[in-house]
């Protein structure tokens, strides 16, 4: 086998060494996250309540707007 074969091949295989590497360490990253994510929810965190809390207090703030901009 040429020298040059030997370096095309070797440049393509280390290519796929590189992405399943890359593809390992996401993978272990959104891991390590749906396990905290986990471990809030046993510890009584209620995300999902927080958001609508936020999300309701901003369209009362908008709806409050709008009517002081309509009297104004």
């Amino acid at each position: 086998m040429p020298i040059t074969d030997i370096f095309i091949v070797s440049v393509i295989v280390s290519a796929f060494v590189v992405f399943a590497i890359a593809l390992a360490w996401g993978d272990y990253q959104t891991r390590d996250i749906a396990r905290a994510s986990r471990q809030r929810a046993a510890a009584g965190a209620n995300v999902v309540a927080l958001k609508r809390a936020v999300s309701t207090e901003a369209s009362e703030r908008g709806v409050r707007e709008k009517a002081e901009a309509s009297a104004a």
